[in-house]
């Protein structure tokens, strides 16, 4: 073996001495990342109640009842979202004997079932903005079975960001409008919206939602939240007719409370024109939106 056949044997073996010492290190330290993540204490979870800058959740009914359409808005600062759907179903009806009984699938009668969905939501594009359909049952090979007398229920977020997770939990009220009275209310009953005209449009509608919210949009300058944040929405596409709306406080407002509509066709907030009595305001409002009271900034 010669001088240069020497070399270049050796040269090979420092070359394949490298690659191996890389390979084993980066092994190393992608394993104790992973200790250390696996390691790591539980994330510390932080009930968001209200922030007026921070992310909400906009609901939106499915024309046919059977799904809502969850718009998440103010998320591009977060890591991860996960949710929690709870509601109460009617059980389905079978026929014994000539009557209509009631079964919770168990063979148990009931007047009600709990249900529940559980999901997450793919972040990993980091947008301002995210959407989801959430059904109420299951599909299976494309067949559907949908849960029946689907009406209240509650939404929980969880958003994460670095080692913290923010919970957000929503009450919603869902409404196949009765045409005969033309009202909408929110879960707590302390939002009314009732229809003004020809309500039958309501009938064309489908279904309303309603959920209070954790935030909202960007406020008008020198005003402030007084109270609960409520969203009334039908399906997309759909109107709302005009009508009159009032909204009840748990307190007298200050003075200079008036009630707000954010029209999100328009992306604006429109004052309106409010009547004060007692602790409930009440306007004529053009349609569905979020419907709060501001006062002035202290």
């Amino acid at each position: 073996m010669n001088k240069l056949t020497q070399l270049l044997t050796l040269h090979r073996r420092t070359t394949l001495l490298v690659v191996v010492l890389v390979i084993v290190g980066l092994l190393s330290w992608f394993g104790v990342q992973s200790f250390l993540a696996g390691n790591q204490g539980p994330a510390e979870e932080i009930d968001l109640i209200f922030d007026a800058e921070g992310p909400y959740a906009l609901l939106f009914p499915r024309r046919d009842g059977n799904a809502l359409i969850l718009d998440l808005k103010r998320t591009s600062s977060y890591d991860s979202i996960s949710y929690e759907l709870a509601y109460t179903s009617t059980p389905d009806e079978k026929v014994v004997s000539g009557n209509k009984i009631s079964e919770d699938g168990e063979g148990n009668t009931s007047g009600s079932i709990d249900r529940g969905v559980m999901g997450t939501i793919d972040t990993k594009d980091k947008k301002g903005e995210y959407e989801q359909e959430i059904l109420f049952g299951s599909c299976s090979k494309n067949v559907c079975k949908y849960d029946k007398g689907v009406e209240n229920g509650t939404l929980m977020l969880r958003i994460r960001k670095g080692d913290k997770v923010y919970r957000m939990v929503t009450q919603w009220h869902l409404q196949k409008p009765d045409v005969a009275l033309g009202n909408l209310t929110s879960g707590d009953g302390h939002l009314v919206y009732k229809v003004d005209g020809d309500r039958q449009a309501l009938a064309n509608i489908g279904f309303t939602i309603t959920n209070d919210l954790t935030g909202l949009p960007k406020l008008p300058s020198g005003k402030q939240v007084l109270g609960k944040v409520y969203s009334l929405n039908v399906p997309i596409a759909k109107e709302l007719t005009g009508g009159s709306v009032s909204l009840e406080l748990a307190e007298d407002p200050s003075e200079g409370a008036k009630l707000f509509r954010y029209n999100g066709n328009k992306s604006e907030w429109q004052e309106l024109d409010t009547k004060v009595e007692g602790s409930k305001l009440s306007a004529k409002a053009d349609g569905a939106g979020i419907f709060v009271v501001l006062i002035p900034s202290k």
